[in-house]
């Protein structure tokens, strides 16, 4: 099998349908041996932020000496992205053999697994014959029944929980505190960020019933310093780590995961792993976390940034009014996925803005351009639609001075594919 086939067969699983309980995936690591079971894992949920804090943690720790698997979602700049093995994309002859060696059962006809639980399983599969020394695995969608909550971590973190994803986790914030909190383990510290008090009261009683540590962070500080340049200088008061430490995420969110991640490697140490404050910040300084906050491009500036959810959209308007102070010369390209709280999300950004370009990925899920043109028109915000993300993204070059910014936002899947239109035109 090649990775043509590969790929083939895995885009023949459904994709987007959630299907509840761990049962199939569990079926694939049985038929793998069990290969989640070979090296300990630092599980990450949460509603934003966890790809980052796994970003970080993976640089951080491979700074250390150590061997590591990462495991994130969706991707971003290829396919492969998604599954990396001491930095590096699991190659495309690893795919094509992890692929074939579950073909067998991801043809099950009965009860075929969905494509995650099978880039889960290969992933974790591919981290085993690697050999790391450890694994950072992100949570794809909630956590109590997501396809990664089969890990054996040495460390559990939850970064936020807000709204998203309702029609699947719940319609309130508390019911999808208890799907997040899921992934508490006997014995296992449950490190969490700032937790509203309802949402940590539903963390507490998911703990104790697991008999998992909760560990409520509020040992590390972290002062921005400053953000100007290609990296964020932040200050850090706390035992064993550097004083300041230099990030090239520039999003002003990224204090809130930077604190987390600092937090996790004093309690990894705790476990038994060696991480020295040096590599701490070398490993943080050279960190590369594409579609946060990225500036891909000057004169003008292009700015990539995700924001897939209200959460991410508030994150941003901050950005935006703290980095960007003249509004007419403020663009947003925006496009989103039709099952996110879209009517807040404008509401939120594009008043912010002196146009917005209105669009939609090629993903099945996105909401049409009609659809999202109507919302913008009651906001009262100048707009014009555009069929597809590389046409909006060309006319918005085009008609753009040397001093404008334009923000791409709204989505992972729209980020990727203005990221590759980018790359084509140079």
């Amino acid at each position: 099998m090649d990775y043509a086939e590969a790929r083939a067969l895995l885009d023949r699983l459904p994709r987007f349908e959630v299907k509840p309980g761990l049962e199939r995936v569990a079926r694939l690591l049985d038929h793998l041996g069990r290969p989640e079971r070979a090296y300990p894992a630092i599980h990450v949920a949460g509603t934003n932020g966890k790809g980052s804090v796994a970003a970080m943690l993976d640089a951080v720790l491979r700074c250390a000496g150590h061997r590591v698997g990462r495991f994130t979602s969706p991707e971003v700049l290829d396919f492969r992205d998604r599954v990396v093995i001491d930095g590096q994309w699991l190659s495309e002859a690893g795919w094509a053999s992890g692929i074939e060696r579950m073909a067998d059962v991801m043809s099950e006809p009965s009860d075929p697994p969905a494509q995650f639980e099978a880039i889960t399983a290969l992933a974790l599969d591919a981290f085993a014959r690697a050999g790391v020394d450890l694994a950072v695995v992100e949570v794809g969608l909630g956590g109590r029944f997501d396809a990664t909550n089969l890990v054996k971590p040495i460390l559990s973190i939850l970064t936020n929980v807000s709204l998203d994803h309702t029609a699947i986790l719940g319609d309130s914030i508390e019911r999808i505190a208890w799907e997040k909190a899921g992934i508490a383990k006997p014995g296992v510290p449950l490190l969490v960020g700032q937790l509203t008090t309802s949402v940590l009261a539903v963390v507490e009683r998911e703990c104790a019933d697991a008999g998992a540590e909760l560990i409520v962070q509020d040992d590390v500080h972290v002062s921005p310093l400053s953000t100007s340049g290609a990296a964020a200088q932040y200050r850090v008061d706390a035992a064993g780590l550097p004083e300041l430490v230099d990030l090239p995420l520039l999003g002003g969110y990224q204090r809130e995961n930077l604190t987390i991640v600092l937090r996790a490697i004093q309690l990894l140490r705790e476990r038994g792993l060696r991480v020295s404050p040096s590599a701490v910040a070398e490993g943080l300084r050279t960190i590369s976390w594409p579609g946060r906050f990225e500036i891909v491009r000057r004169s003008p500036t292009v700015i990539l940034e995700g924001a897939h959810n209200l959460a991410g959209a508030m994150a941003l308007a901050a950005d935006v009014e703290r980095r960007l102070p003249d509004l007419t010369r403020r663009n947003l390209l925006f496009g989103v996925l039709a099952d996110k709280d879209v009517a807040g999300m404008l509401a939120t950004l594009a008043p912010r803005f002196s146009h917005v370009l209105v669009t939609q990925s090629t993903s099945p899920r996105a909401l049409p351009v009609e659809t999202l043109a109507r919302l913008v028109d009651e906001l009262g915000v100048p707009f014009t639609c555009y069929d597809s993300v590389e046409s909006a993204l060309a006319a918005g070059l085009a008609s753009a001075s040397s001093d404008d910014v334009l923000i791409v936002a709204g989505s992972l899947t729209v980020v990727a594919e203005a990221r590759r239109f980018l790359e084509g035109v140079g």
